[in-house]
Parts: structure tokens; sequence; C-alpha cells
């Protein structure tokens, strides 16, 4: 377990190691835009280039998805169908406990709902970039066990997505921490599982997601809207 959340904090040391500056993050958590574009943070320059495509790299990464596939009992590929859902709530629920829904968050829910177009705005440029192709479209012994995607690979938004959520949620709730980044490790490895994502699209994700929580949690716009949820969510749960 250690391990795995070493993977998952791996990434956020390489953002903070990158010497990204303070960008400035506008609007209050009623605003529905994103809280970063790629004006603002541009990830490419730091993500190294995924393999080439039918290189024998290409293979290897191929034949751990067909391995993750055929391991994956059908209650484990019924959960993956249930992490397409790329909310904080489908994410980190089962951990958080029952209180911890978007009817008892209003607030919280505005507020990462902008965190989860934040990904979309800074990832969906970088996966047009690299084109990498999708897993289950790469080669036809890979299944889409899931709710199929054709948008580029590499790197995973869900993973993006989620590892930003979980460091953030985490320094909401400290409390929780190996429960929320174990939880985020399960959600990446779903999309293995789904035959959407490589094993390398996933550690690229976990940077692109370190790198967003990185930059937002230098902003102190960003963290006035942090404070609400923070004080929202422990309220829900009473913490």
């Amino acid at each position: 377990m250690l391990k795995k959340l070493k993977m998952m904090r791996v990434g956020l040391g390489l953002a903070l190691g990158m010497g990204l500056g303070l960008v400035v993050v506008t609007g209050s958590c009623a605003a529905e835009l994103p809280y970063l574009t790629t004006q603002q943070l541009d990830i490419i320059p730091f993500m190294p280039a995924p393999v080439a495509n039918a290189s024998a790299e290409d293979n290897e990464q191929q034949a751990q998805v067909i391995a993750v596939q055929r391991a994956a009992s059908e209650q484990r590929i019924a959960l993956a169908n249930q992490d397409s859902e790329e909310t904080v709530f489908a994410m980190f629920s089962s951990v958080m406990g029952s209180n911890f829904t978007a009817a008892n968050l209003p607030q919280s829910t505005k507020i990462f709902d902008r965190i989860g177009e934040t990904e979309d705005a800074v990832v969906d440029p970088v996966k047009k970039y690299f084109g990498r192709i999708r897993p289950y479209m790469n080669n036809p012994e890979i299944k889409p066990l899931v709710k199929p995607s054709t948008s580029g690979s590499y790197p995973s938004g869900h993973t993006s997505r989620s590892t930003m959520m979980a460091i953030i949620l985490s320094k909401m709730v400290p409390e929780k921490r190996e429960a929320i980044f174990t939880r985020a490790h399960d959600y990446a490895q779903s999309r293995i599982i789904g035959g959407m994502h490589y094993p390398q699209d996933l550690e690229a994700g976990m940077r692109a997601g370190s790198a967003m929580a990185a930059t937002l949690l230098a902003s102190p716009t960003f963290m006035a809207d942090f404070e609400v949820s923070r004080a929202e969510i422990r309220k829900a749960l009473g913490l």
C-alpha cells in the first residue's frame, strides 16, 4: 500500500520541482469556468513522450493491459464501469462516508465541478498533441469493457482528475489521506481494466494531476474556495 501511495505522490514532487510559479486563478466558487486553462498552465513541456505506436515498448504496454483484463473479476469490471463517472463523489464517496454527497455539499459540488473543468481545459490539448491510440483501438485482443472513449489515450484524463482531486481532498481531510490515495489508485486502475488506457497513461495522468493540484494550491484565489469547501466537507463529516 505504501508503494501505491508513493506512486500517487511522486507526481506532486515532480510538479513542485518544475518551478511552477504562481498563476492567476480567477473567479469565485459561483462561477463555472475552469480555474486554469492551457494558457495558464501548459504541461506539455513537462510530459515525457509516450512510447511509439507499433514499437516493442508499445507491444509491452498492450500485453500489460491484456494481462490486467484477463485477471479482472466480474465484480472488478463492474466497478470499472462505475468508475467511468468523473465526479468527486463517484471517486471518493466509498471512503468519505455516506454524508459525502452532492445534496449535502452544494458549495463543494460547485468547486469540484470547476476542478473537473480545469482537468478538461488543461489535459485535453495534451491528448491532442500526443495523439496516442487507445488500447482497445490498437489491439483487437483488448476489449472495451467500459463506455468507450475515442480521444487521445495519453495522459489519462480520469487519472489526471482523480489525482488532482485526491491531493486537494486529502488536504481538506488529512484524517482520510491514506484511504483517499488508495481509492485514487484503484480508480485509475479501472481505466486499464476497461481497455481505455495503458499503464504509461496512468503515470502521465498522475504527473498532470499533481501539476494542476500544485498550481491551484499555490493560488490565494483558489485557496479562498478551498477553505469554503474544506469547512463544508468537514462539517458534513462531523470533523
